[in-house]
């Protein structure tokens, strides 16, 4: 069983399972609501991928599932690993000594000059030693009796994959702990409101917010929310936040996300002329202008004529499926729907446009209905919040510098081997890399070049 856990094999099966299920969070639109699935994907398909939990990928059991074997199989294969390159670095270690440097894989031999050899080998070992030195080699073992040299350098490249596989672990782990522990929301506060923060033991208050708009124009150019967080009914802590620039408390986190005006913010009051159609006259004439409220029947003074304000939509659009709505509660395209009686029987039922007043509609009626004006009364505003709780998310970002370092020590730190041995009239070198054989090859013959000279100058 240990022995399959750590199976590469294994990994790349892995691999390829969290990859797939990735790529379905991403075709499969996450965390919407169950209206909007139904309506997208239809009852049916809804409930098959709900239970599925191909709605929440990354917080399902069994993606966590993967990432836990995922975890579990990196830490086997790290140990498996561990041992046999601990016994490594000590036999390098033991073999310092070593005089057969002909079997090594790169082996030269160079002759020594009259003045070498006269200079004594305790004298030239320590020029060979300062050569190597300006090349990052470090003595490690040194041997003057009989001539032996020992030189190492990126000797911690070796842990370059230990230290990898560590940090892929920490991210997975505090992966699985941000998805079991964390969260996020979106929720709607209106000014001067208090709300309980859902999964918490606090409350929000929003103590004001303001909008700036851009000259001549009704774009926000920000948008700022004051709030409190109050924490056993004692006010802990008061912020204005905007984009980009949240409020955090206990981990918990206040991003400005949206605004709007709150339904029947002084809303539901319109203007409305009525005129009478007359012959080669398209204005008619008017017979008077009236305030109509929303499902209130108006009795036209002096006629048998009602209106009724049946809907007021802030800012009217039609979507793809025909229905009408608002993408808003500000007064951006304000249309209103009314009916026209005479006694109790319905002469007209349209829509009317406050910018858009000759706008055709199908004609029902010797009447004419023209909304004019709304009563916006005072406005209050709604502020929007996301909620984000990602408890794990510094050892996200620790592991991210742990895997750094690995993958640094693994591609840059080569670990290189180099022996010298003097005799009576030559000078031997031999070495081995572990990895990046041809570029170890061309420092070899540097090396070389570099000792020869130098040989040849004692």
């Amino acid at each position: 069983m240990f022995k399959y856990l750590g199976s590469v094999k294994l990994t790349i099966v892995l691999l390829i399972l969290i990859v797939a299920a990735s790529i379905v969070g991403t075709l499969v639109p996450q965390n919407l609501s169950a209206e909007q699935y139904n309506a997208k994907y239809g009852d049916v398909r809804y409930n098959f991928m709900k239970n599925l939990q191909l709605l929440d990928v990354y917080h399902s059991y069994w993606f966590t599932a993967l990432l836990t074997i995922f975890c579990v199989n990196l830490c086997v294969c790290s140990v498996q690993s561990f041992g046999p390159l601990m016994k490594s670095l000590q036999r390098s270690s033991a073999t310092a000594g070593r005089v057969d440097l002909q079997e090594l894989p790169f082996y030269r031999k160079i002759k020594l000059s009259a003045s070498a050899k006269a200079a004594g080998s305790e004298e030239t070992i320590q020029k060979i030693e300062g050569n190597l030195a300006r090349n990052l080699y470090r003595l490690k073992f040194a041997d003057t009796e009989r001539g032996i040299c020992y030189f190492e350098r990126g000797k911690l490249g070796r842990l370059g994959p230990l230290i990898t596989h560590a940090s892929i672990v920490i991210i997975v782990l505090a992966a699985i702990f941000v998805a079991v522990l964390g969260f996020k929301d979106y929720i709607n506060i209106p000014v001067d409101a208090t709300m309980d923060i859902p999964n918490t033991d606090f409350q929000i208050r929003v103590d004001d917010f303001r909008i700036e708009l851009y000259p001549e124009s009704n774009t926000p150019k920000d948008f700022i929310s004051v709030l409190t967080v109050i924490d056993n009914d004692v006010p802990k802590l008061t912020k204005a936040i905007e984009v980009n620039h949240p409020l955090e408390y206990k981990g918990v986190k206040f991003f400005q996300s949206s605004y709007g005006l709150m339904p029947g913010g002084g809303t539901n009051a319109i203007e409305v002329e009525i005129s009478k159609a007359i012959p080669d006259n398209p204005d008619g004439e008017v017979i008077g202008k009236f305030k109509v409220k929303t499902d209130e029947m108006f009795q036209v003074p002096e006629s048998q004529l009602k209106i009724k304000l049946i809907a007021l939509m802030p800012d009217f659009v039609i979507d793809s499926s025909g229905q009408v709505h608002t993408r808003s509660m500000n007064m951006n395209n304000p249309a209103a729907l009314l009916e026209l009686y005479e006694g109790d029987e319905l002469k007209d039922k349209s829509w009317s446009f406050l910018r858009f007043p000759e706008f055709p509609h199908q004609k029902q009626s010797d009447y004419l209905m023209k909304f004019v004006s709304v009563d916006e009364g005072p406005k209050k505003y709604y502020t929007g919040l996301q909620i984000s709780y990602d408890p794990g998310i510094s050892f996200i970002w620790f592991g991210c510098l742990i895997m750094v370092i690995g993958m640094f020590l693994s591609f840059y730190l080569q670990f290189k081997r180099v022996w010298v041995r003097l005799s009576s009239d030559s000078l031997e070198m031999g070495g081995r890399s572990y990895k990046n054989k041809v570029s170890f090859e061309k420092e070899f013959a540097r090396l070389n070049t570099l000792l020869g000279e130098d040989a040849e100058n004692i």
